[in-house]
């Protein structure tokens, strides 16, 4: 129940296998994969993660079945969770591992979700690597799209989903993004999906913060086109851009 696809994670690895980064950065996400599942060290087998995570992220699997869906998200997981055996102080592979948790919520009935223990695994996990890197806004971020996507599918309150606080973490951490441009974005899908009319203004700023942000990469480049296309939609009928939200927040 994490807004996961919000939960783009940067890269922000010490040491990963170059030809996995390479694969990575030019968009072959795959590849990548692969390239990255063959090694056991925790910064290569996050990328791992990131990679099966990254086509659920942009929409790529739009079309693929809810069953296929749940299988990337499982994999990410599976290199997540290998990641944090391999060094349990490795903020970005929680994160990772928080992400993908997120998404296999989305394919499975809400209730069974909780009862499965998705949403407050997710949190703890976010949790935990706020703990080790108070510093990468992407803690807080996710922290605060967790808040906002829990209390919009399920209701205020639940597992003490506050959205209100959502905003405010989520802001704090879009102000800290730097070049980064999927912070802002995703924080503006969740503003769009949650309320256009109170929030519209604020989500059109922060649009025009993600389509400013000069980060490389052909990730960064998707998110730079997927902000401009929403911005259009909201300046033109913010009702139709909630909708488009929603099913982004929800595919």
């Amino acid at each position: 129940m994490i807004s996961a696809a919000f939960l783009s994670v940067s890269l922000t690895l010490s040491a990963p296998d170059p030809g996995a980064v390479s694969a990575y950065e030019r968009g072959a996400w795959t590849e990548a994969e692969a390239a990255a599942s063959s090694r056991s060290d925790a910064e290569t087998r996050t990328l791992a993660s990131q990679a099966a995570l990254t086509p659920l992220m942009l929409g790529d699997m739009s079309g693929a079945s809810r069953g296929d869906r749940r299988a990337a998200a499982r994999r990410a997981q599976d290199h997540a969770r290998a990641a944090i055996a391999a060094d349990p102080g490795y903020a970005p592979a929680h994160l990772r591992l928080a992400a993908a948790i997120g998404f296999e919520a989305r394919y499975v009935n809400p209730v069974r979700a909780a009862m499965m223990g998705l949403p407050q695994e997710g949190k703890r996990h976010i949790e935990t690597a706020l703990s080790l890197d108070p510093d990468d806004p992407w803690g807080e971020g996710m922290l605060g799209a967790w808040h906002m996507e829990v209390a919009r599918r399920a209701r205020p309150g639940m597992f003490g989903s506050d959205a209100g606080e959502g905003r405010e973490r989520y802001r704090a951490a879009a102000a800290r993004a730097g070049d980064d441009p999927s912070i802002a974005f995703h924080f503006a899908l969740a503003l769009t999906a949650a309320d256009p009319h109170a929030h519209g203004d604020e989500a059109l700023a922060l649009l025009e913060q993600a389509r400013a942000a000069d980060a490389p990469g052909a990730f960064e480049d998707a998110i730079r086109a997927e902000a401009g296309a929403l911005r259009a939609l909201l300046e033109s009928d913010r009702s139709a851009a909630q909708t488009e939200a929603i099913r982004r927040l929800e595919e």
